[in-house]
């Protein structure tokens, strides 16, 4: 930067090169709260049909670049403040040596994530996704049709031999749903968060050393056959009332442990040991 003369007074001019930066980072700033506008405003307001905030089905390239770090809720701001929380709860289900299956312990997730991130200034979306998941997994499960909600909350009645252990269920689990009358769209939006959810909970069930079952004495003769998540949807109190209602909880069907391509277990395991560290120390401090 150098120094002009003008009349006396000493003017700094500044060159094209801090020129130029100045104006990409305010095209930046410009096109960040573009985004944010477009992901988190009503339908009144962007011309879509329905008065909801954007969705990973509708923008392909705005959900790329708002989500995980960025993303916001029409719902966070009045009139329509937030009305409910979600948490996502998981658990295994294993086999027994008279051929049927035995359910093991639910394990709250989202209590792990929250307890873990209390007290923290900034804490990140991307450090809280049981509750994200959770609660996109129900908007997708609401938006099927009636005939299509039952067929996803059926779950296997026998344990499989491990030569018939079944292979990805989600190309059968599609099919089934368009034959009740779901669109394609609609079925592909649901498939994504239930896949998630599968890889989910058996990431959180080999982190938490219970992939190999129940306790001894209840008949479970191999480690995990299927994993099932449980979506419980808790209304705050409304105004002036003590108590909050009941929660619902809707309880998806049994999968078979699903693991993502390039998918690092230690990196999750490693995470999860630390947060479930923090959650333990939280209770034992309360």
């Amino acid at each position: 930067m150098s120094v002009a003369r003008r009349g006396g007074d000493e003017a700094p001019v500044v060159s094209a090169r801090v020129r130029c930066l100045v104006v990409v980072v305010w095209a930046l700033l410009l096109g960040h709260f573009v985004a944010t506008f477009l992901w988190a405003a009503p339908g009144s307001l962007t011309g879509r049909a329905d008065d909801k905030p954007a969705s990973r089905a509708d923008t392909g390239a705005l959900s790329a670049y708002m989500t995980p770090v960025f993303a916001q809720n029409w719902s966070v701001f009045a009139p329509s403040p937030l009305r409910v929380e979600y948490a996502l709860r998981v658990r295994g289900v294993y086999p027994r040596a008279d051929g049927g299956l035995t359910p093991g312990p639910w394990i709250d997730a989202t209590a792990v994530e929250l307890r873990a991130l209390t007290g923290r200034p900034l804490p990140g979306a991307s450090e809280r996704p049981a509750r994200r998941l959770a609660s996109d997994t129900r908007a997708a499960y609401l938006a099927l049709p009636e005939e299509a909600r039952v067929v996803v909350l059926r779950s296997p009645t026998d344990a499989p031999a491990p030569e018939r252990a079944p292979p990805e269920p989600w190309p059968a689990l599609r099919a089934s749903l368009l034959d009740a009358g779901a669109a394609p769209g609609v079925v592909d939006d649901y498939l994504a968060r239930d896949r998630a959810l599968a890889a989910y909970a058996t990431q959180v069930l080999r982190a938490g050393h219970v992939a190999d079952g129940p306790a001894s004495g209840s008949g479970v003769v191999a480690s995990l056959a299927y994993v099932q998540a449980r979506i419980v949807r808790h209304g705050v109190a409304p105004y002036g009332a003590r108590e909050r209602p009941e929660p619902a909880g809707l309880i998806i069907g049994a999968r078979p442990p699903h693991v993502v391509t390039g998918q690092d277990d230690a990196a999750f395991h490693g995470t999860w040991d630390a947060l479930d560290g923090s959650a333990a120390a939280g209770g034992r401090a309360g």
